[in-house]
């Protein structure tokens, strides 16, 4: 669920970064293909009341937008190749799919009260300039009335001005920095514009790590922890929290050190954990996440680990590093194997099912953002009497207003008010209230896949999947957990 940065230059360290992820993420960005049309079709998903032309009570659904036509667009890195670009791209138009072959949820109709939608996608190449550029193409050019997406929160950030300019409104689906809310709340009606569906900013990620370890850290049999960060933009409000407050759930944190983005030698940093005694040892990492597994595995190093991996949250990568992370484990959204709420798990196998892969973090938020986004607008129509598409201001109204209760990883999307420390937020609390951030660990399970690892969830309890299993080379003592309480990986 962590972004990263980069070089806003488009240097060594973004290139190398989009093209870590094994499966399509080294593929070279499409030149002169930027824009592609949502090729529309069949294989869409059933409305929640299976009726493609009612409201579900046997009421025709109202169409007081028919004949009209919507236009949105997705800003993703790399859309054809980068994991995370390519599950907003394609996540995007399965929802596009789903409205205009089955209506708004819960009222039903065709598109959005009778409006198709059509789906725009930007390539913004991580970079911030590019992504200006896209984001601009896409409303000028493309007459998009609204966008989706942004990774990097400097790509965001770089398109507030032209949000402004346009009153265009934007849904990140993937970027976590903090400031973009924090620049709402202080300068509303400049940048009322932005809205944010996921994830959780980072400092909601590390307060959910800072509830993890108080709820799991002395069950799970960790008294000492190191901590390596990467030293990179998106993780500083990470760290910032991070750092005075973990101490309160070990008896020892021997090291807690920012690890260079061009980290590719571990040896070191892993020597000082190893002889700090550390128990685990808790990364939050992006460019250096495939490094650091490998040689973790490789090295049987006397330790566990996890906390954010970026890679690890992207189900290629048990193929990437040839199942070296087999018992790492990362924050995440969702699973292949989870059920957040009862449409979680009728996503993931119908994404797995037309794209032969499963989606990372940013391709639910997306669908679930694209889904919230015309719920509030097909209420807002009803609820004002209107035969007109509202206007952006009047979005911005709708999208404050009104909540998505049909969401695929959490329950209901609701947005933090302009009051809101940071404004225009999806409404988060905690872990154990909401079952995400879920915590999951990539384990051997044939019962599952008897020649893949499988993406387990062991945390929190109502999205558990699978208990914790241990590093199978450490020698815990006798009256370790992994000793205690079962056989890895299995319930005792």
């Amino acid at each position: 669920m962590a972004e990263e940065s980069g070089d806003a230059g488009g240097g060594r360290d973004r290139r190398s970064f989009l093209k870590y992820a094994g499966a399509g993420g080294a593929a070279a960005v499409a030149a002169g293909c930027k824009t592609r049309d949502n090729p529309g079709g069949g294989g869409g998903f059933e409305s929640p009341a299976g009726n493609a032309t009612s409201t579900g009570s046997g009421t025709p659904a109202p169409q007081p937008l028919a004949g009209e036509s919507i236009n949105i667009g997705c800003l993703a890195p790399q859309p054809e190749s980068f994991p995370v670009g390519q599950s907003m791209w394609n996540s995007m138009q399965l929802a596009v799919e789903d409205i205009n072959q089955n209506g708004v949820p819960g009222i039903g109709g065709r598109g959005i009260l009778g409006a198709k939608l059509n789906a725009k996608s930007g390539n913004t190449e991580a970079s911030p300039g590019t992504g200006l550029n896209e984001f601009n193409r896409l409303v000028q050019a493309e007459g998009c009335k609204t966008t989706f997406g942004t990774f990097l929160t400097q790509v965001t950030l770089q398109c507030f001005n032209a949000m402004k300019a346009t009153q265009t409104v934007h849904i990140t689906t993937a970027a976590a920095g903090p400031k973009p809310g924090r620049i709402v709340h202080e300068r509303y009606d400049e940048f009322k514009w932005h809205f944010r569906a996921g994830p959780i900013n980072s400092f909601d990620l590390a307060r959910a790590e800072l509830e993890f370890l108080n709820l799991y850290a002395d069950k799970l049999g960790w008294d000492s922890a190191a901590v390596l960060i990467e030293n990179i933009a998106p993780f500083d409000p990470f760290a910032e929290l991070l750092e005075p407050n973990i101490g309160e759930f070990f008896d020892d944190v021997p090291v807690f050190k920012r690890s260079s983005s061009g980290t590719t030698n571990w040896t070191p940093l892993f020597d000082e954990v190893e002889s700090s005694g550390a128990d685990v040892n808790l990364i939050a990492q992006a460019l250096t996440g495939t490094a650091a597994v490998k040689q973790w595995a490789n090295q049987n190093r006397d330790f566990e680990m996890g906390g954010i991996s970026l890679p690890a949250q992207i189900y290629e990568f048990w193929e990437e590093v040839s199942g070296a992370c087999q018992y790492i484990f990362t924050m995440n959204a969702v699973t292949p194997q989870t059920t957040n709420t009862p449409r979680t798990q009728d996503f993931m196998k119908r994404y797995r099912k037309k794209f032969d892969t499963y989606p990372v973090y940013s391709g639910p938020i997306t669908f679930d953002a694209v889904k919230a986004y015309a719920v509030a607008m097909a209420r807002y129509v009803l609820d004002n009497d209107l035969e007109r598409i509202p206007t952006n201001e009047e979005m911005v109204d709708a999208l404050e207003t009104y909540k998505f209760d049909q969401g695929t990883i959490l329950p209901e999307i609701k947005f933090t008010p302009p009051e809101a420390d940071y404004a225009h937020e999806p409404a988060w609390t905690s872990m154990k209230e909401t079952g995400v951030p879920v915590w999951q660990q990539w384990q051997i399970d044939e019962d599952i896949a008897e020649d893949y690892g499988v993406m387990h969830s062991f945390a929190p309890e109502q999205n558990k999947t699978s208990p914790y299993a241990y590093p199978d080379w450490i020698d815990y003592p006798s009256d370790h957990p992994a000793n205690t309480e079962g056989p890895p990986g299995k319930d005792a």
